[in-house]
């Protein structure tokens, strides 16, 4: 006897996870006004069926990053290799709108219910991809309290754009080997360079080890930095928007920019227990230029909303 010929466990029909959910469907019908409920329901049955389409052959093309420190000439070039399926997912869940209906409000008040149903929808299948883009969802959210005209008009139009040609994601910088969720003992120092002009808030180098840094294929990341003296705990630290790469809006005609040309290394990718396809590393800042974002000292103040919106992504994922 075959394997294949003995006991076989019926699988259940997931073909259809809105339109076979009573639950769900009741949920929404609770939550939502009538004329929201009918605006966004069309577009649910079709998105359900968007992830059995082209979703799920994108989840079995998905798996853990790599990344090589050396070319062949000895030359440091930290290339981060992600999956072909993932950044199919990734660019799916931008075209979907899954970070734009938030910040286009068309539905008012209820776009967030409207964008976390089709999150939770995808996510069985979506590979964790939802880690990465919960933190671009909450840098967003960050620019849009505390970044500048430009910094709204260049990276904020990016990080909420449904074209992934133009798309930027963005992760969140805060853990360090001293305190780990303890950010009062954040090692990194923020030292302003005055002689940098730049459109995006005062300019200032980093100089740190950021020990977990999620979304490390991303093109920008909100981070924390000591801005004042470690005596000051908490209250000495900073918010900065730190690209990832230079220049921060590059030229499309021109060759890719080099990994390091911000002075961002990558030490090391973390050999995770359960999110293994999410890359994550420990980054070494060596001078990477980073604008402020918000006053002085009220690092943790702005950085807030990347953690509760991040929470709620949690909450919908479990």
């Amino acid at each position: 006897m075959r394997v294949e010929e003995g006991f076989q466990q019926t699988p259940c029909s997931d073909d259809a996870p809105y339109t076979s959910d009573p639950v769900l469907q009741s949920l929404l019908k609770r939550v939502l006004p009538p004329r929201i409920h009918d605006e966004v329901d069309p577009d649910l049955q079709r998105f359900e069926k968007e992830i059995v389409r082209t979703v799920r052959p994108l989840s079995e093309l998905a798996y853990p990053p790599s990344v090589t420190q050396y070319n062949q000439w000895g030359q440091r070039v930290d290339t981060l290799h992600t999956s072909e399926g993932w950044r199919g997912l990734k660019a799916f869940v931008q075209k979907e709108g899954i970070i734009a209906i938030p910040y286009e409000r068309k539905q008012g008040e209820y776009s967030r219910i409207f964008a976390f149903m089709k999150m939770a929808l995808m996510n069985g299948d979506g590979q964790v991809i939802f880690c990465p883009m919960a933190m671009t969802d909450g840098s967003a959210r960050v620019l849009e309290l505390h970044g500048n005209s430009a910094t709204k008009k260049d990276v904020l139009s990016r990080l909420i754009s449904r074209d992934p040609a133009v798309a930027f994601t963005a992760g969140q910088w805060m853990t360090e080997r001293p305190g780990g969720s303890d950010v009062s003992q954040t090692e990194t120092a923020a030292v302003a360079t005055p002689n940098i002009s730049s459109p995006y808030g005062p300019a200032h180098k980093l100089d740190g080890f950021k020990w977990f840094s999620s979304a490390t294929e991303s093109n920008v990341a909100v981070a924390l930095a000591r801005t004042g003296m470690p005596a000051q705990g908490s209250r000495g630290l900073s918010l900065f928007l730190v690209p990832l790469r230079l220049p921060l809006l590059p030229d499309p005609t021109a060759p890719p920019s080099l990994p390091t040309s911000n002075n961002i290394y990558i030490h090391r990718l973390k050999n995770k227990f359960g999110t293994q396809i999410v890359p994550t590393a420990e980054l070494s800042l060596q001078g990477a230029q980073a604008y402020q974002l918000g006053p002085t000292g009220a690092g943790i103040k702005c950085i807030t909303p990347v953690l509760a919106i991040t929470r709620v992504y949690s909450a919908v994922s479990s």
